[in-house]
């Protein structure tokens, strides 16, 4: 059985592998002209502290809505298709959740699987529809921070 990146697996697999492991298949993703260009910033995003950091932000919620994007497409002819293309959204939601935004602290791991579980439910087909979802997803991890 392969790692399916649900909760007990993201409790007992090594951070560094599920870090290292993410970063990978964002790579394969989203090439690497294009995460270029989403860290390339004009002046005036990095005129102060909060516009960089709020560039930063954008371009890293973007990245993870393209990897997200093409997960289908590039596990379409796989066998298990659809599970594979699961088990990779799971893990670049992780990495969205972990190590992009650090919101391990405002919100459990716990508590991000079960949304995870329920984007699963419907995903978006293109990059436009995964930056809704990643989008409300963060307004979804301020609720539950904020309770």
């Amino acid at each position: 059985m392969e790692r399916d990146y649900k909760l007990d697996c993201l409790l007992t697999m090594p951070r560094h592998e599920l870090e290292e492991f993410s970063m990978r298949v964002i790579g394969r993703m989203v090439p690497e002209d294009v995460i270029q260009e989403l860290f390339t910033f004009e002046q005036e995003e990095v005129d102060s502290e909060d516009r960089m950091r709020s560039a930063q932000f954008d371009a890293m919620l973007r990245m993870t809505a393209i990897a997200l994007g093409e997960v289908k497409m590039a596990f379409s002819e796989s066998d298990n298709a659809l599970q594979n293309a699961e088990r990779m959204t799971r893990l670049i939601l992780w990495h969205f959740y972990a190590m992009s935004f650090n919101l391990e602290e405002a919100v459990s791991l716990e508590q991000h699987c079960e949304q995870v579980e329920n984007i699963l439910k419907k995903t978006p087909d293109d990059a436009f529809g995964w930056v809704k979802v990643l989008t409300e997803l963060l307004h979804k991890y301020a609720e539950i921070s904020e309770k």
